[in-house]
C-alpha cells in the first residue's frame, strides 16, 4: 500500500507531501530498488522494520528508525523490509532549511540518524511516533514538531523564484540567467541557492532535466541522440555521461529495462 497525503496549509510551502508505504510480505527483504536523484530531501520514519540502504560504492547498512536524507547527486540502492511500515516527509527543494539551523549542505548524499542531528528532540519525537496508534496520529505528531521548528526567512523568496524557473524550463535554463532574473551576482546567487537547497543551481537543474527526461521518454522509438537533443544536452556523449553518473547505467540500458 502506498498513500500520498498533502500537508496542512502552514507547511505546504515547505513540504511537498507525505508518503505512507506499507508492505506485509513473508520474506525478510525485497529485491533491491535503485533510487535516482529527484531534487528533494526527505525525512523518513520507520514504524515497521527498517530498510537496507546502500550508497554508491559503499557498504550496506540498516537504516535507523528516524532518518533525514539530504539532496542526492548519486543513485543509491534500497531494499525494503518484507514488514515495511514507513512515513516519508518529502520536502520542497528549499524546504529543509526552514526547520533546522545546521548547514543543509552537510546533508548532501547523506542518510543520517535524526538523533545525531538534534539529539533529545529526536528521541522525544521518535517515542511519540512509535507509540502512536495509527498514521493519522503519527502525521499529527510530525506536523506539530515541524510547526514548532519553523523558521521564517524572507531571504528565500528569490531562491523560490529561481527554483520555479528551473522547473518550468525542465532544467534547461542557465545559472547566469537565473542570477540576472533574481538580481544577484552569479557568485552570490550560487552561494545563496546552495545554502537553501543543499546543492548549486547547475546541479539542481541537471537533476530536474534528468527527471524530465526519464518521465517523458522511453516508451517511443526515439534515438538516444534525439532524446539528448530534445532535453537540452550538448550532445549524445554529454547525455550518456550525465545519465550514467546519476543512474549507474547508460540511457539505452535504462530505457530498454523500462519497455
Amino acid at each position: 500500500m502506498i498513500e500520498s497525503i498533502e500537508p496542512i496549509k502552514i507547511l505546504s510551502k515547505y513540504i511537498k507531501n507525505y508518503f505512507i508505504v506499507e508492505i506485509d510480505n513473508e520474506i525478510d527483504y525485497l529485491p533491491n530498488e535503485r533510487v535516482y536523484p529527484c531534487g528533494y530531501a526527505t525525512m523518513v520514519f520507520h514504524y515497521g522494520s527498517p530498510s537496507i540502504f546502500q550508497k554508491k560504492n559503499s557498504n550496506k547498512y540498516i537504516e535507523p528508525n528516524l532518518v533525514i536524507c539530504g539532496q542526492q547527486t548519486n543513485y543509491y540502492d534500497l531494499s525494503l523490509s518484507g514488514k515495511t511500515g514507513m512515513i516519508l516527509i518529502v520536502f520542497r527543494p528549499h524546504g529543509v532549511k526552514f526547520f533546522f539551523d545546521f548547514p543543509i549542505t552537510d546533508l548532501l548524499n547523506e542518510n543520517l540518524s535524526f538523533q545525531d542531528l538534534i539529539n533529545y528532540e529526536a528521541v522525544e519525537l521518535e517515542d511519540k511516533l512509535l507509540n502512536a496508534p495509527n498514521n493519522k496520529q503519527r502525521i499529527s505528531h510530525l506536523e506539530n514538531f515541524l510547526i514548532k521548528k519553523l523558521i521564517h526567512n524572507n531571504e528565500c523568496d528569490r531562491i523560490e523564484h529561481a527554483i520555479k524557473m528551473i522547473e518550468n524550463s525542465n532544467g534547461k535554463i542557465k545559472a547566469q540567467a537565473l542570477a540576472q532574473e533574481v538580481c544577484l551576482g552569479i557568485k552570490q546567487f550560487e552561494r545563496t541557492f546552495s545554502k537553501f537547497v543543499g546543492i548549486n543551481p547547475k546541479k539542481y537543474a541537471s537533476i530536474v532535466r534528468f527527471q524530465n527526461t526519464i518521465q517523458t521518454n522511453g516508451k517511443d522509438k526515439k534515438s538516444m541522440s534525439q532524446i539528448a537533443f530534445d532535453n537540452g544536452y550538448y550532445d549524445q556523449s554529454h547525455f550518456i555521461h550525465d545519465f550514467k553518473s546519476l543512474t549507474g547505467i547508460t540511457p539505452k540500458a535504462f530505457f530498454n529495462e523500462r519497455k
